[in-house]
């Protein structure tokens, strides 16, 4: 039986006859009469090997666990670790860890200097990045680059119409982000409209 029976205007899942041509059509082409047999034996496949996994004393699983929780709790754990034993390095005084048999250790200074150097190193880092983007990457004023490369995407992307569509697109809200040509931008901005 198919989904929508056009003779007799009865309908499977309450489904109403599409008032749309197409969708009569498309119920016409695709019967269920084959399908209906073969969702029967695999639902029957199914059940039977739902009931057999039921009374299994085995629990299979093809779900692979992942790592990362060990991971995780590792790294958590190393880590709280170090800091604690960084934090009691530093405030502990050298009387009471040479009392506890702790005798080679580096010295009191590098408890500061390392954090202090790691700091400046990461405002140098950024200092550096700034002035390399800025003296380096930036092109001169004077680079045909500065107006046009080889990502410039113009509003006539097929070139064959004229300035006229572009000038039009020019003064509305566009739909994406477009180049404009240098040459129109000027004639836009600096053309005078009282010698023409």
């Amino acid at each position: 039986m198919s989904l929508l029976d056009v003779k007799s205007g009865t309908t499977q899942f309450s489904r109403t006859p599409s008032p749309k041509p197409i969708l009569q059509r498309l119920d016409q082409e695709f019967p269920d009469d084959e399908g209906e047999e073969e969702e029967e034996n695999a639902s029957q496949v199914v059940v039977a090997e739902d009931q057999l996994a039921r009374e299994s004393d085995i629990t299979v699983s093809n779900i692979k666990s992942s790592q990362a929780e060990y991971r995780g709790f590792t790294i958590y754990v190393l880590s709280s670790l170090a800091l604690f034993l960084y934090i009691a390095w530093a405030l502990i005084p050298p009387s009471t860890l040479h009392k506890l048999s702790i005798d080679y250790y580096p010295g009191k200074y590098w408890s500061i200097a390392v954090p202090s150097y790691s700091l400046m190193l990461m405002v140098f880092v950024y200092w550096f990045l700034a002035l390399y983007n800025t003296e380096v990457l930036t092109l001169k004023l004077n680079d045909v680059n500065t107006f046009v490369d080889q990502y410039t995407q113009y509003p006539n992307s097929d070139g064959n119409e004229n300035n006229e569509v572009i000038k039009e697109y020019i003064h509305q809200a566009p739909s994406g982000v477009w180049d404009l040509p240098i040459t129109l931008v000027n004639e836009i901005l600096y053309e005078d409209s009282d010698l023409d």
